[in-house]
């Protein structure tokens, strides 16, 4: 078990040391091209998977199944072994050692079955780094020593700057410092001869550790400041996420609070976005620590918790006797085969000498019984072939009536389905024409485009407008879910906003927003269910826009500057915050662009590394597009949303409505 004060280290995941050194556009390009030999393709596919695995996981751990079922299928070991270690290296990154030391040992049995040495010394060193991960330090240093033996036979430089490394981390953990520096400068060395840059982030944010450990503050800041600054140029988030952590610590030590505070949200941030369960355990403590010194009761109270949470998950005793259960595992089946040769080995000897004491009898015998067990085997023989004739003929007739059986069953999914289909559709009528009509809209803003994708057939986001004595209003929302529930719920959001608006002639839009949100919390919520929607609602007066926005930012972009347009940050339904809802009001200017956006489109996975496309890059796209002509800004961003999804699935409702005033 890790003792509270344990620090976070860099523990080295080691890969199967590739030689293809591209950019990850040129990788995947090379990987497609089924014309390149497929060593060479698969050798591109898990340097691509190894350059993105410590900034993104989930990437690495689909591209590792992509070289695994690749590889298997051209039945080709070698890269089998190196699949299966990729896979377990992203599940170790992200905390799962249970599912990590479970691929290391495939990618082990595999490689020792094929003589493939630099991939047991491999998957030897990862399977001692998840050991220094759950702080099992005894079992970690024999595995690192066994790698390091191979590494330094098989003369692998960076296998052995990895392994030396990672031995460092184990003798600081249990404090013994002079070894630890020895091991880590030894490491530090041989990763600037190779020019590896972030072995050399990970032995000098080891060596400031070290130091930190032995109290010599200024050192351990001068050595964690020199790592960070490799991390970050080189995007290495986890790196970043653990030496954020441990500068902070090195403050708390120097009783700098403040800057301990900075340093250790900005880790326990970054660590969160890349669900590295090990650096947010360390930095919740820190902070713990910070926050009782401080007297701030509730956020000690509540970083504590959640390091208990986090701690307790990781560390759990069923996950370490699991652990421990498949090495022993493992170990058995080896000595088990080993048995299994040697016992074999002696069975044939004896074997022989009894075949040859036998053989003289057997041969006498032989002459006898020949003819009469020639017949024997005729007669068992014309048996044989009238059982199959039998059993050929009702096999014939079993599978006419089960093809008959599949034949209807399909016919009937098909039908069902069909009208499944047909009422769906139905639906979509009934939905479409609730939305804002084009007559109503040209009316009001002649010059405007509207983005409308849904996920599904019907839609859980949608744009609704009407007009009345108080104004125009223009609302663009975002209901709970997608879908026939997301649809559900779009229609109760309408049949509520115009109850507000056209029946209890209620104009301010805040106003309407409190009264749909008592509406839907006395309808849907009596059971704790949080259903309702993110939306905006806008009303046109004079030269002014007033506005309600919950957790919806309507981008307004002015003078060639986009700009976020303020917002309340609860949604229109029950929730933890039930405050009033704000009414925004700005003069708008001619020439002025603004948007109206659902999440939709910013939280689509794709691009290269199949990440989210986020506010920021929808926000920099709209500042680029802004000046065209509306129907082109819908085309390119129609454009620029399918490119970037490629061939994954649409993940979500997205409407858009971009406005010229």
């Amino acid at each position: 078990m890790i003792k509270k004060s344990t620090l976070l280290f860099f523990t080295f995941i080691i890969c199967c040391f590739s030689g293809i050194t591209q950019s990850s556009d040129s990788l995947r390009n090379y990987y497609l091209n089924k014309k390149n030999p497929d060593s060479l393709r698969l050798e591109a596919l898990n340097d691509l998977a190894w350059n993105t695995l410590y900034s993104n996981p989930d990437s690495a751990y689909i591209l590792g199944h992509e070289e695994l079922e690749v590889a298997r299928t051209k039945k080709l070991k070698k890269w089998e072994a190196k699949a299966l270690n990729t896979i377990g290296a992203s599940y170790q990154i992200k905390g799962n050692y249970l599912k990590a030391i479970d691929f290391y040992q495939q990618s082990l049995k595999v490689s020792e079955a094929v003589g493939e040495m630099k991939r047991v010394a491999s998957s030897l060193a990862n399977i001692g780094s998840l050991y220094i991960n759950i702080g099992e330090f005894e079992k970690a240093l024999d595995y690192q020593n066994k790698s390091l033996v191979l590494f330094r036979k098989l003369n692998m430089k960076e296998g052995m700057a990895s392994a030396l490394n990672n031995i460092g981390i184990i003798y600081n953990n249990i404090a013994n410092y002079e070894k630890a520096l020895e091991y880590n400068q030894q490491g530090l060395a041989l990763y600037e001869e190779l020019g590896d840059k972030q072995g050399i982030a990970a032995a000098t944010g080891n060596i400031g550790n070290i130091y930190l450990s032995l109290k010599n503050y200024e050192k351990a800041l001068e050595y964690q400041q020199k790592s960070l600054l490799i991390t970050q140029e080189i995007g290495d988030n986890p790196g970043t996420s653990g030496t954020l952590t441990n500068i902070g610590r090195t403050l708390f030590k120097q009783k700098k609070y403040e800057q301990a505070l900075d340093y250790l949200n900005k880790g326990m941030k970054l660590a969160k976005e890349t669900e590295d369960l090990f650096s947010q355990r360390e930095a919740s403590y820190v902070l713990y620590e910070v926050y009782k010194l401080k007297n701030n009761h509730q956020k000690s109270l509540e970083n504590y918790e959640q390091y208990v949470s986090l701690r307790d998950s990781i560390l759990k005793e069923d996950n370490q006797r699991e652990i421990q259960r498949k090495e022993l595992e493992y170990e058995y089946e080896k000595k088990a085969a080993a048995d299994s040769v040697r016992n074999e080995d002696e069975k044939q000897v004896k074997d022989a000498l009894i075949m040859a004491k036998n053989a003289q009898i057997e041969q006498d015998k032989t002459q006898k019984v020949a003819l009469f067990g020639g017949v024997i085997l005729l007669i068992l023989f014309g048996v044989f072939i009238y059982s199959r004739f039998r059993l050929s003929q009702n096999q014939k007739q079993i599978i006419e009536i089960k093809s008959k059986e599949t034949e209807e069953q399909k016919a009937i999914i098909e039908e069902k389905q069909k009208e499944i289909l047909s009422s769906i559709s139905y639906a979509k009528r009934i939905q479409y024409t609730l939305l804002a009509n084009d007559e109503l809209l040209n009316r009001n803003i002649p010059n405007y485009f509207i983005l409308f994708k849904p996920k599904d057939i019907v839609s859980g986001d949608f744009y609704w407008a009407t007009e009345n004595e108080s104004g125009f209003y223009l609302a663009v929302c975002d209901s709970t879910g997608h879908g026939v529930p997301g649809a559900f719920m779009s229609l109760l959001n309408i049949s509520f906003l115009n109850e507000a608006i056209n029946e209890k002639k209620i104009s301010n839009p805040n106003e309407v927003f409190t009264h749909v949100r008592k509406r839907l919390i006395d309808s849907i919520s009596s059971d704790g269910a949080q259903d309702g929607m993110d939306a905006t609602l806008i009303r046109f007066v004079n030269n002014k826009i007033e506005y309600a926005s919950a957790n919806n930012s309507p981008i307004l972009i002015r003078n060639k500057q986009a700009i976020d347009l303020p917002y309340d940050k609860m949604p229109i339904g029950k929730s933890e915050l039930l405050k009033e809802f704000n009414k925004y009001t700005f003069d708008y200017e001619k020439g002025d662009m603004i948007y109206f956006c659902t999440d939709g489109f910013a939280d689509q996975f794709g691009g290269e590394q199949g990440k989210k496309f986020k506010h920021k890059q929808l926000q920099e796209t709209l500042l680029n597009i802004y000046n065209k002509p509306l129907a082109e800004q819908k085309k390119m961003l129609t454009e620029t949303f399918e490119f970037w999804k490629g061939n994954l699935e649409q993940v979500d409702d997205v409407c858009i409505v971009g406005i010229k005033l």
